[in-house]
C-alpha cells in the first residue's frame, strides 16, 4: 500500500502563500489532506518529473501530470472555481464526458450567481448584439492539433462561409508569441474577404457587442455564455454541451444549433462551476477535495 504522503509540487511563491496561511486553494488543498491523516511534503515544481519514481501521491499546479498517482490541480477558468484531474489538458476532463444535468429548484441562486458573474466580467460594458462574429484565436494558426477539428486558419475560412453576410472580428491571445507566417496567413484572408479583420479592441467588448462567438476552445466562448452568447466551437472543450460542436456535429450543424437553437446558459452555467467544480471560498471546500481525491482512487 502506497504511503499516506502528498508530495505537493510549487513554485517559490506559492510555497510561500502556503506557509504563510494564504494560498487560497492551495492552503485548502494541504488541510484537507492533512486533517484526513496524511503528510504534506511541498516541493520545488521543478522536482515534479521525479514523482513517478517515489513512493505516496503527488500534485502539479497547471502541469502535466508526471505518472499514474499524479493529479493535476488548475483553475477552472476564474478564481474561485477550481478542478482536480488526471489530466491537465481542459478538453480531456472529466466534466467534458458528463451529460448536463440543468440544476432543479434553485432558481433564486442561478440568477444571482449569472448576475454577478455577468457583472464581474463586463463591468459596465453594454451588452448587444451588433450583428458581428467574434473568432477569439489562440495559439498554432497554421497547425491541425489532435484535439482540433481543422486549423484556426482554416476555422476562420469555414466560418467565414458559414454565414456569409456577417462581419468577422478575430483577436489575437495576449500570451502567443505568432509567427509572420501566421500573420500574413491572417492578413491573406482579409484581402480575399474584408468582412474578415484582425481587430485591436479589447477582447471582452468585441464579446459584449458580438452576435455569436467563433473559437477552438477559447475561455471567450465560455465566458460569453453569462451574457447569453451563443459559441460554436471548433475544438473538443470540456464546455462544449450547449455550444455548437463541430468535433460532434460538423460544421453545418454545428452554426445552426448556435445561431437557431435558444441554450439555457444559467442553468448550465451553474452546473459546470457549481456542481462540477471546487469553489475554494466554500465552506465544503475541504469535503470536496477529499471526494474528488477519492474518486481518483486516493485514500482519503
Amino acid at each position: 500500500m502506497r504511503e499516506k504522503v502528498l508530495y505537493f509540487y510549487l513554485g517559490p511563491r506559492q510555497r510561500a502563500l502556503v506557509a504563510a496561511r494564504d494560498g487560497k486553494i492551495l492552503t485548502r488543498m494541504v488541510d484537507a489532506v492533512e486533517s484526513a491523516g496524511w503528510k504534506v511534503v511541498l516541493l520545488p515544481e521543478e522536482g515534479r518529473h521525479a514523482a513517478p519514481t517515489m513512493d505516496g501521491y503527488h500534485l502539479v499546479l497547471n502541469r502535466e501530470v508526471e505518472g499514474p498517482f499524479c493529479l493535476s490541480l488548475r483553475k477552472c477558468y476564474m478564481e474561485p472555481f477550481w478542478r482536480i484531474e488526471a489530466t491537465n489538458d481542459r478538453w480531456a476532463w472529466e466534466v467534458g464526458q458528463l451529460d448536463f444535468d440543468p440544476v432543479q429548484g434553485e432558481v433564486p441562486h442561478l440568477a444571482w450567481f449569472n448576475n454577478h458573474w455577468q457583472r464581474n466580467l463586463f463591468g459596465d460594458l453594454a451588452l448587444a448584439r451588433d450583428g458581428h462574429v467574434f473568432v477569439p484565436l489562440q495559439g498554432k494558426l497554421s497547425r491541425h492539433r489532435g484535439f482540433q477539428s481543422m486549423s484556426p486558419v482554416d476555422m476562420i475560412n469555414a466560418t467565414l462561409a458559414a454565414v456569409p453576410r456577417r462581419p468577422v472580428l478575430a483577436t489575437l491571445h495576449p500570451g502567443e508569441d505568432y509567427s509572420l507566417k501566421e500573420i500574413e496567413a491572417l492578413a491573406q484572408i482579409s484581402t480575399e474577404n474584408p468582412r474578415f479583420k484582425l481587430s485591436d479592441r479589447p477582447s471582452i467588448a468585441l464579446l459584449a457587442r458580438c452576435d455569436l462567438v467563433v473559437t477552438q476552445n477559447s475561455s471567450m466562448a465560455l465566458k460569453g455564455f453569462f451574457a447569453g452568447k451563443p459559441a460554436v466551437l471548433f475544438a473538443q472543450a470540456d464546455f462544449h454541451h450547449i455550444a455548437g460542436s463541430v468535433p460532434r456535429q460538423g460544421v453545418e450543424a454545428a452554426f445552426q444549433t448556435a445561431i437557431h437553437s435558444p441554450q439555457p446558459y444559467a442553468e448550465y452555467l451553474f452546473w459546470f462551476f457549481k456542481r462540477n467544480a471546487i469553489t475554494s471560498w466554500d465552506d465544503d471546500a475541504q469535503d470536496r477535495i477529499r471526494a474528488r481525491l477519492a474518486s481518483h482512487g486516493w485514500p482519503v
